[in-house]
């Protein structure tokens, strides 16, 4: 389908009521240059029977909208981002659930002297009763109690579990359910306002609201995915329950908090497009399946300190049988890019993968002895 231009008629008054400094000027060649706050946003309005009209998709991330168009019913749809925390809450919380249930007598985490008794969050995937929330939350969790927002309980069935993502796919016998609503977190920055709802230290505190803001969007903690960080409030029993932008859409599930003397507002969240990923795997195979290359890694000296690298991934060892070896790969060599997309962290190595499934052939970029070369390479499947 054909990529139309939509263009929206602005009137200068209504502009200059949403956002307190806007400028229009007009160029030499007729021209119209709009700028929001002092950032030119476009270059590309037009004058007609002297009134000015400037593309939709220049403006609405400036004035903190959102845009659609339905080509069928020749209609753009813009939204405005000005629901209160309040509406936020009334919105999503019918998509929140509590998670209650005993510790596993065989767990490592069994206390005598405890009631054993632990809780979490979730939310609400599909309306038949499927229910996302953190692995960590269910793993060791006997007779898996979920609490809806209007106070009913159900036992719930573990579905499928992935301990590297920490997420756990889990599902009641109930449905008509309200799903939760899942955003792109590639269109968040860091400043956005957020949301997390969930269950902290008591289950009586349940469906509570904190709010915040986005601190960093890709930041690696010990393991293969990137996390959203922000300062709102977590707790636990808020592990597994959403993290929300200011559209009511979740865009991260809540499940690691940093603390200690003198840390405060580090919390964070797995994203929703590692949510979807991990979730999609459950869905088609029952468990994540992961391409495996068999070669360790180590990062260059300024990724190490999460600085910005142009330095590839150093192999440190390489597993007999691998696909690795089978593919002449070889300690020492540098791995800088796959398919192309370039590589300078394991997380950003991690990520890439999420693309492919075992048995897919790549293309990896390997600096060797001065020299860039290519190797073609089939993952297998982890184990």
């Amino acid at each position: 389908m054909r990529k139309q231009k939509i263009y929206l008629l602005i009137f200068i008054v209504v502009l200059t009521a949403l956002i307190p400094s806007v400028t229009v000027s007009a160029g030499a060649d007729n021209s119209v240059r709009i700028q929001v706050n002092g950032d030119t946003v476009s270059n590309q309005g037009r004058v007609i029977d002297g009134k000015v009209y400037v593309p939709v998709d220049s403006l609405y991330n400036s004035l903190d909208l959102s845009a659609d168009w339905n080509q069928s019913s020749n209609t753009v749809y813009l939204r405005s981002q000005t629901d209160s925390v309040a509406d936020i809450v009334k919105k999503v919380s019918p998509s929140v659930v509590g998670i209650i249930g005993k510790i596993k007598q065989e767990s490592p985490e069994w206390d005598e002297n405890s009631d054993n008794i632990v809780f979490g969050s979730g939310v609400i995937y599909k309306a038949e009763g499927y229910i996302i929330t953190n692995a960590h939350v269910v793993t060791d969790m006997d007779k898996i109690v979920v609490v809806l927002s209007n106070g009913k309980s159900y036992l719930a069935r573990l579905k499928a579990i992935d301990e590297k993502s920490d997420l756990a796919l889990i599902k009641i016998d109930k449905g008509g359910l309200t799903p939760a609503v899942f955003g792109d977190i590639n269109k968040m920055s860091v400043g956005d306002t957020v949301v997390a709802i969930g269950t902290p230290l008591s289950f009586s505190l349940r469906n509570t609201a904190t709010k915040g803001i986005i601190s960093g969007i890709n930041r690696p903690l010990d393991g293969e995915y990137r996390f959203i960080q922000s300062d709102v409030a977590i707790n636990g029993g808020n592990s597994g329950g959403p993290l929300v932008n200011m559209y009511g859409q979740v865009i991260g599930i809540n499940s690691v908090k940093y603390s200690g003397y003198g840390v405060e507002g580090m919390s964070f969240s797995i994203p929703s497009d590692t949510v979807k990923y991990i979730v999609g795997q459950f869905e088609k195979y029952g468990r994540v399946r992961r391409p495996y290359l068999g070669a360790d890694f180590s990062e260059g000296v300024a990724a190490t300190y999460g600085l910005p690298s142009d330095e590839g991934l150093s192999i440190t060892a390489i597993a007999d049988g691998s696909p690795a070896q089978k593919a002449n790969l070889q300690v020492e060599d540098i791995v800088t890019a796959i398919n192309g997309a370039k590589v300078t962290t394991i997380v950003e190595y991690y990520e890439l993968l999420k693309k492919y499934l075992p048995g897919d052939t790549v293309s990896l970029t390997v600096d060797r002895d001065d020299k860039t070369i290519k190797v073609k390479v089939t993952f297998d499947e982890e184990k």
